[in-house]
């Protein structure tokens, strides 16, 4: 049986989501990142990994913005640091949210299916 996260571990993956929502909404001045904005974070136990997905509303190159975020990755996690009481932060590696675009596409079928 699998088991839940531990409310220690929600609570502190709530926090680092917060956060660096707002670090990547205030922080960010590249003109390619503005629009992008965190749609989930998977915080590992095991491995002490974050991994941040991201998403866009705006077309942009999908690999480049990751490619950019994990290059700022250490200055985002510097100041994590400084807001997070915690002695080390997980290792933090940005991917694109594919979701939200396959979600997309089913919708685009249905609508056409209906016509």
């Amino acid at each position: 049986m699998k088991q839940g996260k531990s409310p220690a571990l929600s609570r502190f993956q709530t926090d680092f989501h917060r956060l660096l929502t707002t670090l990547l909404q205030r922080d960010i001045e590249d003109p390619m990142l503005l629009g992008i904005s965190l749609t989930r974070l998977d915080v590992t136990d095991a491995q002490g990994h974050a991994i941040a997905y991201v998403h866009s509303i705006i077309p942009v190159e999908q690999q480049e913005c990751v490619k950019r975020l994990n290059r700022l990755s250490p200055h985002l996690l510097h100041q994590l640091r400084k807001a997070l009481p915690k002695k080390r932060l997980p290792k933090l590696v940005f991917r694109w949210d594919d979701a939200l675009d396959q979600a997309h596409s089913v919708m685009d079928t249905m609508d056409n299916l209906r016509s």
